[in-house]
């Protein structure tokens, strides 16, 4: 199945839930399709694509909540996964924190999670860049393997109070790894973006390349502080992961470095050296 529009979308999610005998339901939409081109030792060696769509739809009863999940549209297997969800909540104890579902919202301009350049990228596309990336590496007498994805999705939800949201979205990730022939020096880029035409592959092996040249003569230091001065990307993921963490539930049951008062003073590194 393509990635569904908005209308077609809300087609499928009313059709959903005029299966549903639940004293509420909510379903949720989820399509994506993606293209990916692996390399290493200057060859490309894989090329692939994946489609996937999944249906989760979540019924309740009072505070008891079922949910059940399916990748079949036919008006059979809908009706089935309602049923499914509502047998489910029918079993299930009552959840003392359950809450009800939402009513109808007002959303704003649609976010700019979503670039046509990048839903309109073709095998070739990859190809063209992952060429110009292992010129680049040959050029310089380098080894170079990477891996460049992108990917074209939507999601969507509606529920039994009147609720519908809609979203689509796309995404780009390239890594790129270049070693010397000796093996001595070593370099590491990635990028990641919504529009695929903001992609360099070629520019982001240039820095990879220049690591690994620059890290030939690398040599050991005694243990101690050093002032460091990390790339953006490497800043975001430390972030990403930090923020992350940041559960309320996971602190009250004692699962998080916050749950102990001022927390662990040397989380952030010890993690980072894990990593």
């Amino acid at each position: 199945m393509p990635i569904l529009t908005k209308a077609e979308a809300k087609a499928l999610l009313t059709k959903v839930l005029s299966y549903s005998k639940a004293e509420q339901c909510e379903v949720n939409l989820n399509c994506s399709d993606s293209g990916n081109l692996r390399y290493a030792r200057n060859a490309v060696s894989t090329s692939g694509g994946i489609s996937a769509n999944s249906l989760v739809v979540s019924s309740a009863f009072g505070k008891k909540l079922g949910t059940a999940t399916i990748n079949e549209f036919d008006d059979a297997s809908l009706e089935k996964v309602v049923r499914r969800a509502e047998e489910l909540a029918q079993l299930a104890p009552e959840n003392p924190e359950f809450m009800p579902f939402l009513g109808p919202q007002e959303y704003g301009a649609d976010s700019p999670t979503f670039s046509p350049a990048t839903a309109a990228v073709t095998p070739k596309d990859r190809a063209d860049a992952v060429q110009a990336s292992l010129k680049e590496a040959l050029d310089n007498k380098l080894n170079a393997a990477g891996f460049l994805s992108n990917s074209v999705g939507c999601a969507a939800m509606m529920n039994s109070k009147g609720l519908f949201a809609y979203n689509t979205s796309t995404d780009v990730a390239f890594n790129i790894t270049v070693r010397t022939d000796g093996g001595k020096g070593s370099g590491y880029a990635t990028r990641g973006y919504t529009d695929f035409s903001k992609l360099n592959a070629k520019a982001d092996t240039v820095i990879a390349a220049k690591k690994a040249m620059s890290s030939v003569t690398a040599k050991a230091i005694e243990p101690g502080k050093y002032t460091v001065i990390l790339e953006p990307t490497a800043v975001a993921v430390m972030l990403e992961n930090l923020f992350f963490s940041m559960d309320a539930r996971q602190a009250d049951e004692g699962r998080s470095f916050m749950s102990k008062p001022g927390g662990r003073q040397n989380w952030v590194s010890n993690w980072w050296m894990q990593e």
